[in-house]
């Protein structure tokens, strides 16, 4: 990793924590917990946090992607420059319910750099134009990302773009089997792990679909039969959140940026979709 964006190492040690061997993820653990000190920390002091070895702690900083342990330190200064302004300058909370609301909507504004900061441009460009172009869209989203593929599948629908998004888990699976190679599938799953999504990412692929994974993780088992991954987290993330719990808010604007960016691609044709999709509305709203 030569170059950084702002709170891509946070998001990257989150987001490959998973994956890593047992005694690298404890130093990655360090890592997250000590991520403010981690600039005045030798590998050393950072090894003895961990229960490990210096050699481990420089093991795990390539496992992540970094040339070694000093460019993560050199890597983390920088983004301390990010940090939004410290809580105590932030306008009073009110109590109650209000309050936890209004924590929450500024939690997501101080989670902005950390969500896109592993959203590859590259990657958000080849969805983009597979996704314009395939002559069939399927969206496929499981669990808590089964609302996700809906709304999206919708969405395309709207601009001109029409997708597809079966519910049954068996039926995605005959779906994809029947995709080909001029077809694309974009596939929901926060965790990369949910063994119905897999399947249909495994079957589409085999069928020479373009596989669109997005997901919360880099490296997961569905990041390895896609053919494009489109990552956004929150930064606080960890795994056990993500599939139990955590908000699909990052997925969620990624769908709103994605159908934006396809409205540009689709040009007319999405604004003729947009004025007929119009006309339906407005056929059914009351005065």
């Amino acid at each position: 990793m030569t170059t950084a964006k702002p709170g891509e190492v946070m998001a990257t040690i989150r987001s490959l924590l998973p994956s890593l061997l047992p005694t690298e993820r404890a130093v990655a653990q360090v890592l997250l917990s000590r991520s403010n000190e981690i600039v005045e920390l030798s590998s050393q002091q950072v090894a003895d946090l961990a229960g490990a070895s210096r050699a481990t702690v420089v093991r795990t900083c390539q496992s992540l992607g970094f040339s070694g342990y000093q460019q993560l330190r050199v890597l983390l200064a920088r983004d301390a420059g990010y940090q939004p302004a410290d809580a105590a300058s932030a306008p009073p909370v009110a109590d109650g319910a209000a309050g936890i609301v209004a924590e929450t909507f500024r939690h997501v504004q101080a989670s902005v750099n950390g969500m896109v900061a592993l959203l590859d441009d590259t990657e958000v460009a080849r969805a983009v134009d597979a996704l314009a172009s395939a002559e069939r869209v399927v969206v496929v989203g499981n669990g808590l990302s089964a609302p996700l593929a809906q709304d999206a599948a919708a969405r395309l629908t709207s601009i001109g773009r029409p997708a597809e998004a079966p519910m049954d888990v068996i039926g995605q699976q005959i779906t994809a089997r029947l995709l080909g190679g001029g077809d694309a599938v974009l596939l929901f799953s926060g965790s990369g792990a949910n063994a119905s999504t897999q399947r249909v990412a495994e079957a589409a692929a085999a069928g020479g679909a373009t596989v669109i994974a997005v997901t919360a993780f880099a490296r997961s088992p569905l990041t390895q039969v896609a053919s494009i991954t489109l990552v956004v987290t929150m930064p606080d993330l960890t795994f056990r959140d993500e599939i139990t719990l955590t908000s699909r808010l990052p997925q969620a604007i990624l769908v709103e940026g994605l159908v934006a960016a396809l409205t540009h691609a689709l040009g007319d044709r999405a604004q003729r979709a947009k004025a007929l999709a119009l006309d339906a509305i407005s056929d059914n709203l009351v005065e």
